[in-house]
């Protein structure tokens, strides 16, 4: 049997030399102690770990705690003209906002969602008021006419013929007008332009005389008291057609009328009847 003699590259492990100390992959020297250097660092990233938990459970804990609960919900920017719109309990019952949930959970774009689907909210910014309210700001539509159908129901609309609501009885002191059929709260009717500048260009001093605006295909007519018909046709804005009619209820008794076409603003045409007159 041969054995190979000591020293053999062929050999698996070379034993070290007498005196040598074999040296791991750290490149330290197997057994020496750390150093006082390397206990420092080792203590600081330690102390680190420490403060960074202790940070995170104490955040946790004092947004969680009540001195960081919603205590109040703060409604601003809220209008209810002529008595309409929405009131602040209202609201407040569609915000859903929690009280005594922690101000870190509260979901703002869930309660602006919530707030901009109802009919009457056209514009709404939610904010946190720190350390304990939350706060809406609302803009809410504003109802310029009493739209009717020729069931006789009423729903309020704005400017842009948003249907706010349905009601059982007319709103005082905004004009009427007519339609064939209402829409849902919340949809646009839509055809009515010219009815809506009219209403816009409803002066005050005309508002007593006038019953209801009707869409008609000719334009718009203005139903006066004591079964009076205003012809305004389609104006531009309807201003110069309400003077035109102005000046002719000043100059005559409505009695004695039967139609008043304004819709040729500058050559007003007035159509009487002598036995109405009495």
């Amino acid at each position: 049997m041969n054995v190979a003699p000591p020293g053999d590259g062929n050999s698996a492990a070379a034993a070290s030399p007498p005196g040598n100390v074999a040296i791991g992959e750290s490149g330290l020297a197997a057994g020496r102690p750390e150093t006082p250097r390397a206990n420092r660092r080792r203590l600081r990233w330690a102390w680190t770990v420490l403060a960074i938990v202790v940070i995170g459970v104490g955040g946790f804990a004092v947004s969680h705690s009540e001195f960081l609960d919603v205590d109040d919900v703060q409604i601003t920017g809220l209008s209810t003209e002529a008595g309409t719109g929405l009131s602040k309990p209202e609201l407040i019952e569609a915000a859903a906002v929690m009280i005594g949930s922690p101000m870190l959970t509260v979901d703002i774009d869930g309660i602006a969602e919530r707030l901009i689907a109802l009919p009457w909210v056209a514009e709404v910014t939610v904010s946190r008021r720190w350390p304990s309210s939350v706060e809406l700001w609302i803009r809410q539509r504003v109802a310029v006419a009493n739209a009717v159908d020729r069931s006789a129901s009423v729903a309020l609309l704005d400017a842009e013929g948003t249907v706010l609501e349905h009601r059982g009885e007319q709103v005082v002191g905004i004009p009427v007008i007519r339609v064939d059929q209402l829409g849902r709260p919340g949809t646009r009717m839509t055809g009515l332009a010219p009815l809506l500048l009219a209403v816009e260009a409803l002066t005050p001093e005309l508002f007593p005389w006038v019953v209801a605006l009707v869409p008609t295909a000719d334009g718009v007519i203005a139903e006066l008291v004591g079964g009076v018909e205003a012809f305004l046709g389609f104006g531009q804005d309807y201003h110069d057609e309400f003077r035109s009619l102005e000046a002719v209820l000043r100059r005559v008794e409505l009695a004695c009328i039967v139609e008043v076409d304004v819709s040729l603003h500058s050559s007003p045409v007035v159509r009487r009847d002598d036995l109405r007159c009495g």
